[in-house]
């Protein structure tokens, strides 16, 4: 049945995939923004530009009017350069900590019987090999503290049905993330994660996350994992993006943890059963290991 959407961060890496998607299943779609080129780009890839400013809940309610269902995927992640620097989280911290309970109460005033928000498998305390599921326990500290209050936000400030979804690490041609890691590899022989080799890091190629954002609209309410089936090790990883960027190997890129970039330290063995079973989403790549090559065979065919 084609429901009406509304997105806000539509015009981000997943946002955009988002919108994609959605249209491709059959649904209206209208993207939140507040840029002619913001505006721009959701027009041309068939989406209904709205605009309004993410902390003005007045605004938003009259952009999610006739909404079926709003998805919340505002987040403002810094350059891989400046993570460790002060005040670099600020704006992320500021759209998860007060854009969500915004989002959150435009959305229960327009009428939407649905709210998706966007959250991070980064929340989860190491757990070492054991596998992690939604209800393992969770360790908000630092960059993902705001995450869990903007879980808290959607689910406490809005009546209807509410589906949190916990993304893993983001890896995708056109992420700055997964850019910066391409080239720290192929220049300096860096590897891009921190921690222990033989821990797990939950990943996700970002088409998957677009296909999870259609899946959350079937899905019964609550907290749903995405990550890579298999989530894969450090050292997995490694071996993965030194053989795409033709190195032997990959050395660490520091050899102390920053106490902001500790959570992505941790070895998080992400089980994204409970949505596969509940929507038959699953991933299509293992961004991972496979999700390198693919961004580096892309690139040399450019």
């Amino acid at each position: 049945m084609t429901k009406h959407i509304v997105i806000t961060g539509a015009t981000g890496v997943v946002g955009r995939r988002a919108v994609g998607e959605l249209l491709a299943a059959g649904h209206r779609v209208a993207g939140v923004t507040r840029s002619a080129r913001g505006a721009r780009l959701l027009e041309g890839l068939g989406a209904r530009a709205v605009e309004a400013d993410v902390f003005d809940a007045a605004a938003l309610a009259g952009a999610f009017a006739g909404a079926d269902a709003v998805v919340n995927l505002l987040t403002h992640i810094p350059p891989a350069d400046r993570m460790g620097a002060p005040g670099a989280w600020d704006e992320n911290d500021r759209l998860r900590r007060e854009a969500s309970a915004v989002v959150a109460r435009a959305a229960q005033e327009a009428g939407a019987e649905r709210l998706v928000q966007e959250s991070l498998a980064f929340v989860y305390a190491d757990g070492g090999d054991a596998w992690l599921d939604e209800d393992a326990r969770v360790d908000g500290r630092s960059t993902t503290s705001t995450a869990l209050i903007a879980e808290a936000n959607a689910t406490e400030r809005f009546a209807g049905d509410t589906v949190v979804l916990r993304f893993g690490y983001f890896i995708g041609p056109d992420s700055a993330l997964t850019q910066a890691d391409v080239e720290n590899a192929r220049r300096a022989g860096t590897s891009p994660s921190l921690g222990r080799r033989d821990a797990y890091r939950p990943t996700l190629w970002l088409d998957d996350a677009g296909t999870a954002v259609v899946a959350a609209l079937r899905a019964p309410a609550g907290v749903y994992n995405v990550a890579d089936e298999d989530p894969p090790t450090r050292a997995e990883i490694d071996a993965a993006l030194a053989a795409a960027v033709g190195r032997d190997a990959l050395r660490p890129a520091m050899d102390d943890v920053p106490a902001v970039l500790e959570p992505v330290a941790r070895s998080q063995r992400i089980t994204s059963r409970r949505l596969h079973e509940a929507t038959a989403w699953a991933p299509r790549v293992r961004g991972g290991t496979d999700g390198w090559r693919l961004i580096v065979e892309e690139r040399r065919a450019a």
